[in-house]
């Protein structure tokens, strides 16, 4: 799982990255204006300033998508709440969570992890919510190591 959350949305000690006002904020903007959302908040997601052509690639990929299936995934997404069902999950799991994520905060991936049995939380030194792309040799061993560790 890269940058995983089960809930974005602060919840009493549980910390999601974003107060619901914050969410409704978003998701407001997003249907009012799909295309400018996407070119402010892809560089942003992305992270990575030095690296001004990843943000550019996920804002052409977003304005690719078919605004609305955007929205509705973007809706159901960000106003989920699947906590419950962790500690259900037995099968062996990788975290991958970069240390400075603005859409899934370090707290979600030490959630995560605690409430997943069978999992591995790898930490990778990446600011972004997309180490895939802008870390994908990191992501790569990290996979491979997991994959390796557990005969998969």
């Amino acid at each position: 799982m890269v940058g995983p959350s089960p809930c974005y949305i602060n919840d009493g000690d549980y910390i999601g990255g974003f107060s619901r006002e914050d969410i409704e904020s978003l998701l407001d903007t997003l249907e009012s204006n799909y295309l400018g959302w996407s070119s402010t908040m892809a560089p942003a997601i992305m992270g990575n300033p030095e690296r001004p052509e990843l943000g550019q690639e996920l804002s052409n990929s977003f304005c690719r998508t078919d605004p609305e299936i955007a929205k509705h995934f973007a809706r159901v997404t960000f106003l989920s709440d699947h906590r419950a069902q962790l500690p259900q999950l037995t099968t062996p799991s990788l975290i991958l969570q970069c240390d400075e994520d603005m859409i899934a905060p370090v707290a979600v991936g030490e959630y995560m992890h605690r409430m997943l049995p069978n999992s591995t939380l790898k930490i990778i030194e990446n600011v972004g919510h997309c180490p895939h792309l802008s870390q994908p040799s990191v992501s790569a061993d990290a996979i491979d190591q997991f994959l390796a560790e557990h005969s998969l």
